[in-house]
């Protein structure tokens, strides 16, 4: 396993100087740690396995070397992604540090018409990021030749399994025999993410950001609020305005349930969304362009439509359901704390709640305080 480096900049790396620029207009001081850990490995085409969750920067720590590889005239490259959000977030990371290149990237998801994804594959393209599904139908039609790919990178590796989707990832690597680089990324590694990477990493590097596998408590303040059922929306509305003027993500157990609470919040004042499965892609992607603006403060949201959402400056995360799954309270409350910024996440408890609550803090070995006893 890599351990870290001493406090390396960008320009350690042998970078193109037109990528330098972009880092630069990104306003990219320095590497993050996995930025740090990975950047130089796949800049001399190595293989590398990374355990690392999402707002740690791992996006840029792929995005820069592909993009090293298509200034020396080697494309196109593949990034899978688990979810449409993800895709288009990383292709948007792209477009920002090759803002001074001759590049284009073409975003392969669903929920779109295709017939523009074909228009767009037939032209010179560098780099296609994309969902399984939608890049396996643009094989099956002949409009995209993964025996041309260069390099392949799975980011949330996990997330495709816990989506159903670590089969149609394999059929992609299979097919994709000529990439000369297969890279993976995820929060954890599963044995079956651990046996794809066997399969087709080859001779990879294995780099685990330290605590990425643990309870955030180091950036992330955690608090637990107790609660009737009928008084949730109540404590919800109280914990909204506290913090208004900050964005806040709120999770629920079930679609109906999200929309209900947006409408609840909308009703109080507060400018809410929501976002979950019932919904369009279109639908979501309005919503999620509003959130990240600012024009909504409090986005409401399930746990399968937040999968792959990565917005800077969430000041709160809050449970108004209780998570069944300790992973999945751990998963929730990473949105906020990122990057080095400071976080807080609340969970609601009422007395239905509590069996789950009570496993949580036992799987996780450490008692949340109520916000209460800490003056809030």
């Amino acid at each position: 396993m890599v351990e870290g480096t001493e406090g390396k900049g960008f320009s350690d790396f042998l970078i193109d100087p037109l990528i330098m620029k972009g880092i630069r207009e990104a306003k990219y001081q320095r590497p993050t740690e996995v930025q740090e850990l990975v950047i130089p490995f796949l800049l001399s085409g190595k293989n590398v396995v990374v355990q690392s969750k999402t707002g740690t920067g791992k996006t840029a720590a792929f995005a820069i070397p592909i993009l090293n590889s298509v200034c020396s005239g080697a494309y196109p490259h593949l990034v899978l992604a688990p979810t449409r959000e993800l895709a288009e977030q990383i292709s948007d990371e792209f477009r920002k540090l090759a803002k001074f290149m001759q590049f284009s990237v073409v975003t392969v998801i669903g929920g779109l018409s295709i017939n523009p994804q074909i228009d767009r594959l037939r032209q010179r393209h560098h780099v296609v990021v994309g969902t399984p599904g939608r890049i396996l139908d643009h094989v099956e039609r002949g409009t995209l030749r993964l025996d041309q790919i260069k390099s392949i990178v799975v980011d949330e590796a996990d997330r495709m399994l816990d989506m159903g989707f670590i089969d149609d990832v394999g059929r992609i690597l299979r097919e994709a025999r000529n990439a000369k680089a297969v890279s993976m990324f995820s929060a954890t590694i599963p044995y079956e993410v651990e046996r794809l990477a066997r399969n087709f990493c080859g001779n990879y590097e294995f780099i685990k950001l330290a605590g990425d596998d643990e309870f955030n408590v180091e950036s992330i303040e955690h608090y637990a609020v107790d609660v009737y059922a009928n008084t949730k929306d109540v404590e919800l509305e109280r914990i909204v305005r506290e913090h208004r003027g900050s964005k806040l993500l709120v999770f629920t157990a079930t679609k109906r349930r999200s929309e209900q609470v947006g409408k609840m919040l909308r009703a109080r004042g507060f400018r809410a969304g929501w976002i979950n499965g019932d919904m369009s892609q279109a639908q979501r992607d309005a919503v999620m362009s509003r959130f990240r603006s600012g024009s909504i403060e409090v986005l409401v949201a399930t746990d399968v439509a937040a999968r792959g959402i990565d917005v800077s400056n969430i000041a709160c995360v809050i449970n108004y359901d209780v998570p069944m799954e300790p992973a999945t309270y751990v998963h929730r409350t990473g949105r906020t704390g990122r990057m080095g910024k400071r976080g807080k996440a609340i969970t609601l408890v009422s007395p239905r709640d509590r069996t789950a609550f009570s496993n949580v803090e036992l799987t996780l070995n450490r008692r949340i305080p109520s916000l209460r006893e800490n003056g809030g």
